[in-house]
């Protein structure tokens, strides 16, 4: 009896209140259905986030602001372009510049020639790792410096055009394979020199080869090298007073 009491007591609290208990039941399910949009949408927005994080790298500009640069696949055609660039724009020079337009007669010491040629000094503070003891660095910084004593010795020796300016340039080779690189370039020059037994300025063509290894990593970016370019090793014929092709 006790049972049925209790069982028709309830058929009447759900036979008069129904109604209630129905929209209860649509709200509490309108709730829960927005509480998970709503964490779907926080989900997203972090899936968004780490994606943004991991697909950008955080670079430091020279005048030590930092800006988020996106990650983009190095493409082997703009890779061969930008090194091209590099040593074809960077490492020849010529006794003007060297003398700053003359203005100086000696050129001793390695800081000199750094010093009066920006190029030549981007490459040596953005291209080579000279804080590392690897062979690799050991080498390509041991063989910038000889480069730099050629130099030297051809300005006070009077082997190195007055004046130097780029015509043209042959790729023999580049090959890109996992970031790393190897290119073997001439590069066609006309040049202006100061011949002192006739004491005139003579017009001449010559060419310039360069051979180098390295490779590329965007951790390494800068303004002044935007690919993180690294060079391991080189080897540069540098054109002189009485080349001609």
């Amino acid at each position: 009896m006790e049972e049925e009491k209790l069982s028709f007591k309830c058929e009447m609290f759900f036979g008069k209140n129904w109604k209630y208990l129905f929209w209860g039941m649509i709200v509490a399910i309108a709730v829960i259905a927005w509480e998970l949009h709503s964490i779907t949408a926080q989900m997203e927005e972090l899936k968004a986030s780490i994606y943004d994080n991991n697909g950008k790298v955080v670079l430091t500009t020279t005048d030590g602001r930092a800006i988020k640069v996106v990650k983009t696949p190095l493409k082997a055609e703009y890779l061969k372009q930008y090194a091209i660039s590099v040593f074809v724009n960077n490492f020849i020079v010529s006794r003007s510049e060297l003398t700053e337009g003359f203005s100086r007669a000696n050129i001793t010491t390695y800081k000199d020639v750094l010093e009066a040629s920006k190029s030549l000094g981007n490459i040596y503070l953005y291209f080579l790792d000279t804080k590392s003891q690897s062979e690799e660095s050991k080498r390509s910084v041991g063989q910038f410096i000889s480069y730099i004593q050629w130099l030297i010795n051809a300005v006070a020796r009077d082997k190195l055009p007055e004046y130097i300016n780029i015509v043209d340039y042959t790729v023999n080779s580049f090959e890109y394979n996992g970031n790393k690189y190897s290119i073997d370039i001439y590069i066609k020059v006309a040049t202006n020199s100061w011949i002192l037994s006739q004491g005139r300025y003579q017009n001449e063509r010559g060419q310039v080869r360069i051979k180098a290894t390295g490779d590329f990593d965007l951790e390494r970016s800068s303004d002044v090298n935007p690919y993180g370019m690294r060079i391991d090793s080189f080897e540069i014929e540098m054109v002189t007073k009485g080349d001609k092709l």
